[in-house]
């Protein structure tokens, strides 16, 4: 092989090598993207529809359990699936999209999908 060879066969390889980094990169190793979520307004909706209840002292802990744990669930199913880290909305200084509608949605389906109270 001749010197000329040598430098083409290695400029090759670095491009084929800097392509293939990036592309792993932008696939696998990517950081999460940031979300907001309205946790405060929530939670007040829910503690105004759950006022409207007329539930016993132990039905209404067990309905805040149950909405604490399906809140978490939710958020962070939501979070693995979307690769995102979700803040709280006053958290959010600006351009930060808003998932409080998804999130909302979701937790609403499986609160109804549960157990009445």
């Amino acid at each position: 092989m001749t010197l000329r060879h040598l430098v083409l066969t290695g400029l090759c390889s670095a491009l084929a090598s800097l392509g293939l980094c990036t592309a792993l990169w932008l696939l696998l190793l990517r950081p999460p993207g940031v979300v907001a979520f309205d946790m405060k307004g929530t939670m007040n909706a829910f503690i105004r529809q759950s006022a409207g209840l007329e539930l016993t002292d132990e039905q209404s802990k067990q309905l805040v359990a149950r909405f604490n744990r399906q809140l978490t669930s939710v958020t962070e199913k939501y979070a693995r699936e979307h690769r995102v880290s979700i803040l709280v909305s006053p958290a959010a200084v600006a351009g930060v999209p808003d998932a409080t509608r998804d999130i909302q949605e979701q937790l609403a389906r499986e609160m109804q999908a549960g157990e009445p109270p």
